[in-house]
């Protein structure tokens, strides 16, 4: 279920940003983080996958889940 569920991940910079997109592969796109999350850059990751909280860094700063109109933390540095 979790799995195909729609998630992002936030960060403190593009390159976090980047680097994970790159660690997880699969569906993962960048794109501009929702206006109803906070991030330092900007940039969020969305993607199907199954999330995995050792593909995260120091520069990770939260992951969500699509729940039903909003996101729902599942992960937070």
């Amino acid at each position: 279920m979790e799995a195909e569920a729609l998630k992002v991940a936030t960060f403190h910079s593009h390159y976090g940003a980047i680097m994970f997109k790159k660690r997880i592969g699969g569906d993962a796109s960048l794109k501009p983080v929702p206006r109803s999350l906070s991030s330092s850059c900007g940039t969020a990751v969305f993607f199907t996958s199954p999330f995995n909280a050792e593909s995260t860094d120091e520069n990770t700063e939260a992951v969500y889940i699509k729940d039903g109109d909003g996101w729902r933390v599942i992960w937070k540095r």
